[in-house]
């Protein structure tokens, strides 16, 4: 009996904690009672910023809809007009997050009426796995095959003529040119490509590698220029030209997630 009163507050205080890490949606209670989640949806819990990330069939977003840091709050508002998001049975390995809901005509969400929806770290659907793998990873090499990972375009040419000062050309002007938010991230299975605006999203599709040189999505089979270790021209065919995408690999400290992330603490 000692044991049992010494232990309680213990397992009471782990369910207190702020949740950080990226946890998955497991659950939702709403308008059709607890069901499991109808999405592939994620929540990446920061000191700074709270994410949401969603994967529907094809599309990966991720955004900041949230609006707020999750902090813990306990399970009940203040009062009766307190509508405010709240957050509780919360640590490392789950969290339980219950909001009000105004809308009409939802199929999962009640009228004015709260929701609760429930999240456990460590599960990721296999495609979320594969992706988050890439974006939340510093950027490396994969060494056996060296596509994989996440690149961003710097440019475009015509040609692949004087490569090298075309090259110094596009690094120069990278800074202020408009692809600096663009992002493509290549995991064994999907190809992703992604803008960075604050929200990132992208429509993925199914990815094969038939050789160091070629990747095959969107139906067709695209050849690949290795210009150095970490640059790549992928081949563009343009009514009857062929054009060449410039990709260099990100190689920062920084992952895509983390950068993410930074983009949206500023706006």
């Amino acid at each position: 009996m000692a044991a049992a009163i010494v232990t309680l507050p213990m397992v009471m205080n782990a369910q207190i904690e702020n949740p950080r890490g990226i946890y998955k949606m497991i659950t939702l209670t709403g308008r059709m009672g607890e069901v499991n989640s109808p999405w592939d949806m994620y929540k990446v819990c920061t000191d700074s910023v709270t994410l949401t990330v969603r994967i529907n069939k094809d599309k990966f977003t991720i955004g900041k809809n949230d609006k707020s840091v999750f902090n813990y709050t306990g399970p009940e508002p203040k009062d009766e007009n307190d509508k405010s998001t709240l957050i509780y049975d919360s640590n490392a390995d789950h969290f339980s997050e219950k909001w009000w809901s105004d809308f009409d005509n939802h199929l999962y969400f009640p009228k004015d009426d709260w929701c609760i929806e429930k999240y456990e770290s460590n599960k990721y659907s296999d495609v979320g796995r594969s992706v988050f793998d890439i974006i939340t990873a510093t950027p490396t090499v994969n060494q056996k095959n060296p596509i994989i990972g996440t690149w961003r375009v710097i440019g475009w040419m015509d040609e692949l003529k004087d490569v090298k000062n075309q090259l110094k050309a596009l690094q120069e002007a990278y800074e202020d040119s408009k692809y600096r938010k663009q992002h493509f991230v290549i995991t064994p299975t999907k190809f992703v490509p992604v803008y960075l605006s604050g929200i990132c999203e992208g429509y993925m599709q199914d990815v094969r590698f038939p050789s160091k040189n070629t990747i095959f999505y969107n139906g067709k089979t695209v050849v690949i220029k290795w210009l150095s270790k970490d640059i790549i021209a992928m081949e563009v065919k343009i009514d009857y030209r062929t054009d060449w995408q410039i990709l260099e690999r990100e190689t920062g400290a920084e992952s895509l997630l983390s950068r993410v992330a930074s983009l949206s603490i500023k706006r």
